[in-house]
């Protein structure tokens, strides 16, 4: 979450500032807390749960950075004898307030230090004000006793009061001067283009434009401007944005008002019988809880089997609970049900309006928003006119499913027409229906935050129009006026370099309220899903109204319209959703548990809100928190849920996605992890989003910047972790990334665990991890390679026609396995022209035609080259069929990689008869440049794997090199060719797994070189891997630094990939944050170069990156030293290189080694002072390698064992004195087992994903009760300066150590750890909590398992030492 809320405070020079505050404010605040004064205010509070219970906690600190006031606020008062959910009746009937949850918070409390006491809560109340400004009212409500009574006052602080309204008004023509200077500051070229007074012009002159400005007044001169406009061109907004939900934004005429009155079956069905007195359509049946009689007007078609359960159940009793769920999937689909749904046949349902899902042959995607947005239309009573037609009733379920044409998944619009022709045809007759905003201005010492105001007046001057609409760059930032717009996104295959927001009156205008859903609103919820099969919903909502039942209903209302409602139930398997994800990231969980067994947790089961209410979507989840006596809100949903209407959740862009945990969970022999696997294991893959109250008051900010990533690689993906869901995913929402990939995403919605056993394992390329991210909500994904780049028009073409424009390029392709043809045409003419034939010369007056390098390289069916997960499961469908077929047949493996050994062993675990395998291993390489040194670089492990592939009988030739293959009528492969020094071998051939030639795809290397690229062995990048063109970046295999920075051995290709995108996206981030106010990478330490404010435009910071660096290279001494600064700007990677896959016969290796070039191992350990080799051979081989200074720098594993091998790679890097004096252990030869050893519940936390943080945190931490002081970090470095002069003898070192001990930093890391422990206890129970402290000793006392387990371990530890 950003800490960010206020860094302009009083007249911003005295150095005060507002922030969010944090769970590491608890101690400061608790400094300067004033008992005094506090408790009779508000008693003694729990800091701390203040901080995560609040709906809002600031605080103020110093030029210092030093806290010096902190005020929380929450939405309900803080008396214990009123209900959080009905504080709006109390206060209405005791003080004569109508007050409204949307307009007033609460202050819980507040304290600050003496300094700043006559100013704290003025700014205090202008920041909030200021942050919020739907924000009318703070009220303390102190509790002060006289002696004999309890008194209540109540004491408001107003808007007005501390942020008062600028006076707007109609511009004349004297205030051209004052208009024409603040438009000038933002855009000189107006005054250039119209002159001096083309404001006076517009006013005066001009009358027949329909332009109206309005400015903001103070003092008489206009410090605000706004220009507005009713002339649009509606043919070309509704021809490129997706409109429809807004009726192209025209009014209805009076014949699509009576189609929609006629059409609408739901309000037929439901509306019709509430408001004649019957409590619901089934009033005159009984209905069965087991079965539903449903009137005949809703019946469902039947004659297909049933679908299987999608929705995310812990429980199997769950699925038979007496839900909703459990009458909805009576008539399910089977498996074969989602190919029809995406069959091409045109739907029969005519009505253009309806749902449509996003559906094609890999269905297997989180389209979380699954209801289409123009179907949530804004009521008649909202707008003057009902925006929406209804031409024909609905018909099946099935037969409204809309046919996509295009395999594309696209969040900006992700439920669409059926095809383009379709959006061309839809008109829209009626008059207009908006205004838009031209120009937008303040004078630089005004709030933008006044921008509201102006607009709250141009919807009253504009009486005629329900909505205003606002087109911005999509390169620029963000500002405040856009928070109070909904975003419209780009229709398919449109272009355009402007995003669109639209506002609606009732949004900007309304009072907006939420409570508890009742029978009168359910003709009201009818017409929210007039053209949805929403049937079941509304049956879900009469069900909660009238019996009561397990789920809530709340309905949000602006005024007396029902604009959106909710369906809450209660959580499920809350342990195991904190293992799963990083909810834990998001909350403290020990500030829950008094909440009961829900711990303030509640699921959102559906929620719908017109999309014009978008600004208003967290108020709605907050509001529901409130009501629902929560403390927090989540959503759970499966893939195959995009089909069900009763699942959408128009509130996930304002919810914060969860990540799975980044480190595979450690499964040990404890009941609670026992219980945890057993669930995962028969859980389905899921997505997970988290909103508290807390998160309720973060605005969020859209980055409109059109993103375009090229490849699916592991950089690819680990850029879009880091650019989406980091924690900056609380309040920036990126509405216009693209990802472009022949197979889309990495994963298949069916993925066989022998496709995954023929690539390196990675846990966060895992299945399971994949698709518990909704990378499909945030990402348009489409299938396709890239042949062309336009630099100059910033688009790219594809191989199947479509274009895609950007503003900034991302190639983060790898480098894949080829046809043995690659670049063969290339190649050829490079070597002619070494050979001394040069290319005939071609005359350049002369026009010519430019022959393409075309991509013709044919691969027969039964030959494959393995590169995806899809590639995997079309090869093993083929041996499967191979074997059943026939029994004489012969499989040639070729290649000397990793993925080699991956492929036997995962054809040996098919039963694949060994004798059928051939196995041929070009090695060495005929290369001259590559190493000649084995794969697994250690000779045991070299030993192994041959002496186990004999073993297995695999017939293996070695040195043999792939030269030609032989073709039968069918184009299939029969023979093979390999040539060695002095042989020629041909083999018979049934199928082919050519792991040979391995480079970057042949379509996309020539669109590089056709676009002027520069490429030279791979893309030249920067140190900000940015290319020559400042929109277009290159990381991973397939790049490589400018040669000025003479880092060869330092190419990205050394380097593990996830570390180097996660870089890359951590960088663009913080690019593109309109919070962040210097670039992440600063042009020098001078100061020169950092650009305190970020543009959208990097052409703007490359120009200043130039101009610098041309300052610095007049001499030839500055130019060497330019140089040196460059080649310190290369960014460093830390992360280790890990290698783990499987071997033939079902070995696991692992290799973990230090990043950059790989060095043989024998030739390090030959060198002098080489560190420390530890070998263990019990339950397998362990190889654990230490530097001189007992730091883990390498580890080798080799074992038969089904033991997860993951977490060992978190050892690197750790000293010997973490891992349990591993050293001392295995020198005294008391330690002969490293897999043991490493397994045994001490070591657990180690394999914590955020075990990282804790040691970081560690060498930060303050001596306990100090405030300031020398951190352990730097306590410790003192002591190795001294430690290191010659003078110092070791009694003196033994001497500082148990000082040391004594010190206040020992007692301050204790206390911190078991802090850490505690709020980590889900994952690590086998660790003794301060509060089973007691329990335990009385077990350890009387337990006689105990009193044995005690003499044992007490005769244990005198024998080791």
């Amino acid at each position: 979450m950003s800490i960010f809320f206020d860094f302009k405070v009083g007249n911003g020079t005295n150095g005060r500032r507002f922030r969010r505050a944090v769970e590491g404010d608890k101690h400061d605040i608790e400094l300067i807390i004033n008992l005094k004064h506090t408790e009779r205010l508000f008693d003694n509070v729990d800091i701390g749960k203040l901080i995560e219970l609040s709906t809002l906690s600031i605080c103020m600190i110093n030029n210092k950075k030093e806290v010096i006031g902190f005020m929380a606020l929450c939405d309900h008062p803080n008396i214990n004898g009123v209900d959080p959910s009905d504080w709006e009746t109390w206060i209405r009937n005791l003080f004569q307030k109508y007050y409204l949850s949307r307009n007033t918070l609460f202050i819980h409390f507040m304290c600050c230090i003496d300094a700043v006491m006559d100013i704290f809560i003025e700014e205090a109340f202008v920041s909030i004000f200021r942050n919020d400004v739907y924000l009318l009212n703070i009220v303390l409500v102190p509790k002060i006793n006289n002696g004999t009574e309890n008194l209540m006052y109540l004491y408001t602080a107003i808007r007005n009061d501390f942020c008062p309204k600028l006076k707007i008004r109609r511009a004349v023509e004297e205030d051209n001067d004052d208009i024409v200077s603040i438009l000038g500051k933002n855009c000189p070229k107006l005054q250039e283009m119209y002159g001096e007074f083309y404001i006076s012009e517009i006013i005066g002159r001009h009358p027949e434009m329909d332009r109206t400005i309005i400015v903001a007044d103070y003092q008489d001169q206009a410090v605000g401007v706004m220009c507005l406009n009713t002339k649009m061109n509606y043919n070309l907004l509704q021809n490129t944005y997706e409109l429809g939900p807004l009726h192209g934004l025209r009014k209805l005429t009076a014949l699509e008002k009576e189609k929609y009155k006629r059409s609408n079956t739901l309000l037929n069905t439901f509306g019709e019988p509430i408001m004649i007195g019957k409590w619901s359509p089934f009033h005159d049946l009984q209905p069965d809880m087991d079965e539903v009689n449903v009137a005949p007007s809703i019946k469902k078609e039947h004659g297909k089997r049933t679908k299987t359960h999608s929705k995310v159940n812990f429980d199997r009793k769950s699925a038979m609970r007496k839900s909703f769920d459990h009458f909805y999937y009576r008539k399910q689909y089977s498996e074969d049900s989602e190919r029809e749904l995406n069959s091409p046949t045109p739907s029969t349902a005519t009505n253009p309006s309806f749902v449509n899902y996003l559906l094609d042959d890999d269905p297997f995607d989180y389209e979380i928003v699954n209801i289409d947005n123009r179907l949530l239309t804004v009521p008649e009573v909202l707008s003057s006119e009902f925006l929406l037609p209804n031409t024909e009733d609905e018909g099946p379920r099935h037969s409204r499913l809309m046919q996509i044409q295009d395999r594309v998944k696209r969040r900006t619009s992700i439920l669409r027409n059926k095809s383009n022709q379709d959006n061309k045809l839809q008109t829209f007759a009626g008059d207009p229906n908006a205004f838009m905003i031209e120009l937008l201005g303040f004078r630089e010492d005004v709030d933008e935050t006044q921008a509201f105001h102006l607009l709250e007046a141009a919807f009253e001057i504009m009486k005629e129009y329900d909505y205003c609409v606002i087109r911005v760059p999509c390169k620029d930032k963000s500002f405040h006026l856009l928070e109070h717009f909904c975003f419209v996104p780009i229709k398919e295959e449109t272009s355009t370099d402007y995003a669109l927001y639209v506002a609606h009156r009732s949004s900007v205008l309304s009072k907006l309220r939420v409570r508890r859903a009742e029978l009168i609103d359910v003709p009201q919820i009818a017409q929210l899903l007039r053209s949805l099969d929403g049937k079941e919903t509304l049956w879900t909502v009469e069900n909660t109204i009238i019996h009561k039942s397990d789920l809530q209903c709340f309905v949000l209302l602006s005024g007396v319209t029902l604009i959106g409602v909710g369906i809450l139930e209660k959580p499920e398997q809350i342990d195991f959703i904190r293992i799963k994800f990083n909810l834990d990231s998001h909350r403290i969980h020990k500030y829950h548990t008094s909440q009961g067994l829900d711990c303030g947790l509640v699921t959102l089961k559906a929620v719908l809100v017109y999309p014009v209410f978008e600004p208003h979507y967290r108020f709605f989840a907050r509001d529901m928190i409130r009501l629902s006596g929560s403390n927090a809100m989540m959503w759970l949903t499966a893939y195959r849920n995009k089909w069900v209407t009763h699942k959408a959740n128009s509130l996930a862009a304002s919810m914060v996605p969860l990540m799975p945990r980044s480190s595979k969970i450690v499964y040990i022999s404890t009941p609670e992890l026992r219980r945890i696997r057993k669930l995962s294991n028969t859980v389905m893959a899921f997505s997970s989003w988290f909103i508290s109250k807390k998160l309720t008051s973060v605005p969020k900010v859209n980055i409109n910047a059109r993103i375009l990533i090229v490849g699916a690689s592991r950089t690819a993906m680990a850029f879009l972790n880091t650019l989406l869901f980091s924690d900056s995913c609380s309040y920036l929402f990126f509405t216009n990334v693209t990802l472009v990939s022949p197979n889309g995403l990495p994963y298949t919605r069916k993925t066989n665990p022998l496709s995954e056993m023929m690539f390196q394992k990675y846990y966060t390329n895992s299945d399971k991890y994949l698709k518990s991210v909704p990378y499909t909500y945030y990402v348009n994904v489409i299938q396709g390679t890239m042949v062309e780049i336009d630099k100059r028009k910033k688009h790219i073409h594809l191989s199947n026609g479509r274009k895609c424009d950007y503003d900034f390029l991302f190639l983060l392709f790898g480098k894949q396995y080829q046809h043995p043809d690659y670049l063969k045409s290339i190649f050829k003419r490079k070597k002619d022209m070494r050979s001394g034939k040069l290319p005939q010369y071609t005359r350049l007056d002369i026009p010519q035609p430019r022959l393409e390098p075309g991509v013709i390289n044919y691969t027969p069916a039964n030959v494959f080259i393995i590169n995806t997960i899809t590639d995997a499961n079309k090869a093993l469908d083929f041996v499967r069929t191979l074997s059943w077929l026939n029994a004489d047949y012969k499989i040639l493996v070729y290649g000397a990689s990793k993925h080699v050994y991956c492929c036997l062993a995962t054809l040996i675990e098919m039963k694949i008869p060994t004798e059928n395998i051939i196995f041929i291993e070009p090695f060495p390489s005929l290369h001259i440049r590559k190493m000649r040194v084995s794969l697994f670089c250690n000779s045991y492990v070299d030993k192994t794997v041959c002496e186990l592939l004999d073993n297995l009988i695999i017939k293996v030739y070695r040195s043999y090199y792939f030269h030609a293959w032989h073709m039968d009528v069918d184009n299939l492969v029969t023979q093979v060719d390999f040539l060695s020094q002095f042989h020629l071998l041909q083999l018979k051939c049934s199928a082919l797994f050519y792991y040979g030639t391995r480079g970057v795809n042949e379509q996309a290397f020539f669109a590089i070189n056709k676009s002027g690229m520069a490429y030279d062995g791979g893309i030249l990048i920067d140190h900000q891997c940015r290319t020559k063109d400042p929109s277009i970046y290159a990381a991973g295999p397939a790049t490589r630094y400018y040669r000025r920075y003479y880092a060869e051995a330092m190419r990205q290709k050394y380097y593990d990939a996830y570390e180097v995108g996660a870089k890359l996206g951590s960088q663009i981030r913080d690019l593109l944050d309109p919070l962040f106010k210097e670039t992440p990478m600063e042009l020098g330490k001078t100061g020169k170069g950092s650009i305190k404010c970020v543009s959208f435009d990097s052409s703007s910071i490359n120009t200043k990156e130039t101009d610098d660096i041309s300052e610095s290279i007049n001499t030839k001494t500055s130019y060497q030293s330019s140089d040196l600064e460059e080649f310190q700007k290369i960014p460093t990677f830390k992360k280790p290189h890990v290698t783990q896959f499987m071997l033939p016969g079902g070995l696991q290796y692992l290799e973990v080694r230090s990043p950059g070039m790989k060095v043989p191992h024998h030739y390090v350990q030959s060198l002098q002072y080489n560190g420390i080799v530890m070998e263990t051979f019990k339950n397998g081989y362990f190889k654990l390698r230490m530097s001189n200074d007992l730091i883990v720098d390498g580890i080798t594993c080799l074992t038969p064992e089904k033991i997860s091998l993951e977490n060992f790679k978190n050892l690197y890097g750790l000293s010997s004195t973490v891992l349990n004096n591993v050293h001392l252990r295995y020198t005294a030869k008391k330690l002969d087992n490293f897999y043991e050893f490493f397994q045994d519940p001490w070591a657990c936390f180690l394999y914590h994903d955020q075990a990282d943080e804790l040691f970081a945190m560690i060498k930060e931490i303050l001596p306990k009760g100090q405030k300031q002081g020398e951190t352990l970090a730097e306590t410790m470095r003192i002591v190795g300066d001294s430690s290191s002069k010659q003078s110092f003898k070791f009694h003196t070192k033994m001497k500082i150590r148990s000082s040391f001990e004594k010190s206040p930093h020992v007692e301050a890391v204790t206390d911190y750890v078991l802090e850490w422990l505690s709020e980590n206890d889900v994952l690590l129970p086998m660790y003794l909590q301060p509060w089973q402290t007691s329990q335990y000793n009385y077990d350890l006392d009387h337990n006689p398992a105990f009193r044995n387990r005690k003499n044992t371990i007490v005769k244990m530890l005198s024998k080791i030492f």
